[in-house]
Parts: structure tokens; sequence; C-alpha cells
């Protein structure tokens, strides 16, 4: 099979699939014998973020309690073999779990729309994958709004089982608004948010940040990117599918080049490019003559583009520094194909910027 040349200008070899670099190391034989955690599906499991959120304790432990479905929904109250309407207390329609409570309903839906929140309905997801969606999506600032308008929204839900009485939707945006700015002025601190100290531009080069999205399950990919002038400003951003990955690094790749074939059509000469992913600002930084594995070519076709820039260099950022390219590849998933923006950046991003 070694025989066969799968390209020219590779030489074919043997290569360990466990590690980006294509080179065994004891601790991938280590856990290929043991085997890797699976993260399941729409579970959520950053419990540490969920803590750290600046908010009330009540709300927070309520928060966790859906989390972990708890909370007496109509279901989890019949599973419990108490006897009751099924239905849901405030549409009246449909059983209610947790997401159509707090999310689906269409009376909580009219609630969210009150609100100047942009979260995602993900309809087909449960309400830890929204939960945790909602938390790279949003700023901290934005979080806790989003808790506060969940609690209202199970107290005003709780209103209409015990009272036989349901707010208006915008009552319960008010009330839900105006809770976390009283507690937001008591406990944090004025100062204006600053720039994460992690990135750092170069004099009169533009940054542009990118970011991928990657199904483990499907293998679809997403690209997100922004562009912001030497100064900090929004130039433009686009975000769009990528061609089937294997791997969230195979991903973060193809955005990169992806990323990269956008800016070179803008004819720009220069530019600082920012990634969430180490591990690719890594290969594109080392020799590959150390490379074994699938990456390297996509590392050589990178690098290839860079070459054709007068200035071009990869830094990396941590996620919270990369919001906007983050969010704009989440979308990507919901969308028939690209969208550009110029000049003007679009509402999911323009509080992150």
């Amino acid at each position: 099979m070694l025989r066969i040349p799968v390209s020219l200008q590779y030489e074919n070899s043997w290569f360990w699939a466990g590690d980006p670099k294509g080179c065994y190391t004891v601790k991938e034989g280590y856990r290929r014998v043991i085997g890797n955690f699976e993260h399941t599906p729409d579970t959520f499991d950053n419990w540490l973020h969920l803590w750290k959120i600046k908010c009330p304790a009540k709300w927070k432990t309520f928060i966790w309690r859906a989390l972990t479905n708890s909370l007496p929904t109509t279901t989890n109250l019949i599973i419990k073999r108490v006897e009751i309407d099924p239905s849901c207390p405030m549409c009246g329609t449909l059983h209610e779990n947790i997401m159509h409570s707090l999310v689906l309903c269409d009376y909580s839906k009219l609630v969210w729309n009150e609100s100047s929140l942009h979260v995602s309905n993900m309809s087909g997801s449960d309400f830890g994958g929204w939960f945790d969606n909602v938390i790279a999506m949003l700023t901290e600032d934005n979080i806790i709004y989003v808790v506060a308008l969940l609690y209202h929204i199970w107290k005003a839900r709780n209103s209409a089982v015990w009272d036989a009485c349901l707010l208006r939707p915008s009552r319960v945006w008010f009330t839900a608004h105006a809770a976390a700015q009283a507690w937001k002025e008591v406990h944090v601190s004025p100062h204006p948010q600053q720039q994460p100290a992690a990135v750092i531009a170069q004099p009169g080069v533009p940054q542009c940040f990118i970011d991928a999205g990657f199904d483990p399950h499907s293998g679809t990919a997403t690209v997100g990117a922004v562009l912001l002038s030497q100064h900090g400003g929004f130039v433009a951003a686009f975000n769009s599918h990528l061609p089937s990955c294997d791997s969230p690094l195979m991903a973060e790749a193809l955005a990169c080049k992806e990323a990269l074939s956008w800016l070179k059509g803008r004819n720009l000469h220069s530019v600082c490019i920012y990634t969430d992913c180490s591990t690719l600002k890594n290969l594109l930084t080392m020799d590959n003559t150390s490379l074994f594995s699938y990456v390297r070519y996509f590392v050589d076709a990178i690098r290839a583009i860079m070459s054709t820039f007068t200035s071009c260099s990869v830094n990396f950022i941590p996620r919270t520094a990369n919001r906007g390219a983050h969010v704009l590849a989440t979308l990507a998933y919901s969308q028939l194909g690209s969208l550009f923006w110029d000049s003007i950046p679009p509402n999911s991003i323009s509080e992150l910027i």
C-alpha cells in the first residue's frame, strides 16, 4: 500500500493517528488502550464556568437545577407518579420539560423577543446544550441577564400554576432586567471591561480573528472570521460552511486557510492572525520536516498563502478574546450559504467588538 503514491509532493509513510505530528508517544498509547472521554451531545459539563457567573446565588442554584433536570416540570412530576395534567401551564399545548418551559414555549419565546439578547432557540437541543452554547456566544456582561431572565420566566410559570395568572412578556423582561441591573450596581465593579491583554496588535497592521466550528458526529465544519483595523475598528467579517472534517484540528486548519484566502481577496498585504487553537499556532511556527501526518498538507497550504503577504503573523489568544469569530462560526451551522459583512458588523457580534 505504501508504494501507491497519494501525492507526488509528499513521501508516503506510516504515522500515529493519535498525534497531530504523527509521532507515537506513551501518553497517546495509554489513551488508545484506556480510551478517551466522549462528551455526550447536548450534555452540559462546563460547571466551573457556571459557578463563576457573577449573579445572585439563588439564580445559579436555579440554573443548576435546570441543568440537572430537577425542576418540577409536568413531565418530571409524572415520572414521579404525580397525577397531573402533562400540558404546559403557560401555553397549554405541549408537554412541559425544562427546554420547553424556559426557551421553546410560545410564551417564553415572546419573553425572549422582548429582550435584546441574541440567543438561538436550538429546538433540536436540550437545555444543557442550549445553555452551553449561550455561555460560548455571549459576553460575561450579557450572561447575567440570560440567567435573570430564565429565573423570572420560571417565576412567571409558577405564577400560572399557583395563581392562575400570567404576566405580560414585556413585564417579565422588565423585571428580570431591573433585578440584574440592581445586583450589578451593588456587586460588580463599575470599571469598564478592557480588552484581554493577550491581544497585542502590531502597529499599523489589521487584525483578523478566526475560529472554526466542528460537529464530531456529522463531520460538519464551519468558519467565522472578523477583520479589525489597526485601531480596533470593525472592517469586515464572514462565515461559511467548510468541507467535512475528521477532527477539530482539521477544521481549524481549513478555517485558517479559508480566512487567509478571504483576506487575500480583499487585497491586504499585512495582517495579524489570531486563533484560539494553540496546536494550529504551534504547527504553523515549527519546522514541518517533523510532521508525518495529514496535518502537514494543511500546514503547507496555509504557509503558501501566508508567504504571499508582505507580513503575516499567527498568534494564540484564549477563547474569551475570540468570541466574535466563535459566534459567527456557530451561527453558520444554521445557514444555507456564506454571509459577508462590510463596514457594519452583524447584530450578533456588535457588542463583542
